[in-house]
């Protein structure tokens, strides 16, 4: 097991190799240094903030006993799948083949984004007959749906271990010191990854939805806390420790736009259109809207706040509207920290988008000292952070029954 680790410490400024597993010799031991001083960094900062990718999430398929969460080409043959023969006729006539790209063997790259963005454009254009535009006007309104169905995933999973990552770094991030403000994590996901997993280590999620029923979305509660007063006469509060602030920047798989507002569905009767930037080239323009407006605006404010750290997780930088809201916050922001942590990120032929990765390595070679990248998968990078907190008397007793309730323990 090992990981590729750039940043301005390095004296080689190139990627060097971190072998996790390997017996430790002295570069070993100044390279794995590097990285914790890095991580300590971001961890003492006075915001954090945590920008999560279908990487986190993608996480889940190698302890599962199927591949559980969708990729992009996933969500492709997902769509395909639908009606092979509709969905050929659209790639036709859609002239989708001469857009796409190609991989490696050659074969017409599966884009679902460049798909459905050539279908949102043909029916802009009203460029094809009428009988097209109401095939495309359909098979938009199922891909969405097959899209939602597919990326609401998180009931599936079977094995207890494959939560162990995303709790370990909401425990490590979400406990914050009285002086440093709450966790933010922002997340382009639609599934309910971080909802579960704060749930099963007893941690209270702020997401801009009411707790009275029905769940409206009201962003004005992401400026509310928490607070615990012994008795109603006493006026000392303290702030819970276990309390985060969650934005879905796309939408969820349990939203709902109805006459009454957003919400967040309850049951499979209660009726709505579903609230999700599928992915097209629309999506920059449906984020403009919202509740996607009120997600947006929160990131490009905590960003600029002094003396934070954001830490891009699985995230492949390739929302043009975040990483513009990033660079131009690395050139504004003298006391912003940046740690980019995904799969492939040094690779030429990978997803992570080129631009960045350039613009990033040539920053961090030129003596950048608030910006490090490591290559790496979600579960080994987080087996990475410092657990600086030690467990409750109360969360280890709410484990206890947690798991006795779940039949892990006789």
């Amino acid at each position: 097991m090992s990981m590729k680790f750039l940043s301005s410490d390095i004296t080689e400024k190139e990627p060097i190799s971190i072998e996790l597993a390997a017996q430790e010799d002295d570069k070993q031991k100044e390279y794995k240094a590097l990285l914790q001083k890095c991580l300590n960094q971001i961890l003492d900062a006075e915001n954090i903030i945590v920008l999560a990718g279908s990487g986190t999430s993608l996480t889940f398929n190698s302890t599962e006993p199927t591949c559980i969460a969708p990729g992009m080409v996933d969500l492709w043959h997902a769509c395909r799948g639908m009606n092979e023969k509709i969905f050929d006729d659209i790639r036709k006539y859609t002239h989708y083949d001469n857009f796409a790209g190609k991989w490696d063997d050659g074969r017409t790259a599966e884009d679902i984004e460049l798909f459905l963005s050539r279908c949102d454009t043909f029916l802009t254009l009203e460029e094809v007959s009428a009988t097209r535009l109401k095939q495309l006007r359909k098979f938009i309104k199922d891909a969405k749906n097959k899209i939602l169905e597919v990326t609401d995933f998180t009931e599936k999973i079977t094995n207890s271990q494959s939560w162990k990552d995303h709790e370990k770094l909401l425990r490590v991030l979400g406990k914050r010191q009285a002086k440093q403000k709450r966790l933010k994590a922002f997340t382009t996901n639609y599934d309910l990854a971080f909802e579960t997993a704060a749930s099963n280590i007893g941690m209270t999620v702020i997401d801009g939805f009411e707790y009275s029923i029905p769940y409206r979305f009201n962003p004005s509660w992401f400026n509310y806390d928490i607070v615990h007063r012994t008795q109603s006469s006493d006026k000392s509060t303290s702030y819970l420790p276990n309390v985060f602030h969650l934005y879905k920047i796309h939408g969820s798989v349990d939203w709902i736009r109805t006459e009454q507002g957003i919400q967040k569905r309850r049951n499979e009767k209660q009726q709505g259109e579903p609230v999700i930037i599928y992915p097209s080239s629309n999506k920059y323009q449906t984020s403009y809207e919202s509740p996607y407006l009120d997600m947006v605006s929160s990131f490009l404010n905590a960003i600029q706040q002094p003396k934070t750290a954001i830490l891009c997780l699985g995230f492949g930088f390739n929302d043009k509207h975040i990483n513009n809201a990033i660079t131009m916050a690395l050139r504004t922001n003298p006391e912003l920290l940046l740690m980019v942590g995904t799969r492939s990120l040094f690779d030429e032929k990978g997803s992570f988008n080129k631009e960045i990765r350039s613009l990033l390595m040539n920053a961090v070679k030129a003596g950048d000292s608030r910006i490090s990248l490591v290559d790496s998968d979600f579960s080994t990078f987080v087996n990475q952070l410092p657990d600086r907190n030690k467990s409750t008397p109360e969360e280890d007793i709410f484990k206890i029954f947690q798991e006795l309730a779940m039949g892990n323990k006789s």
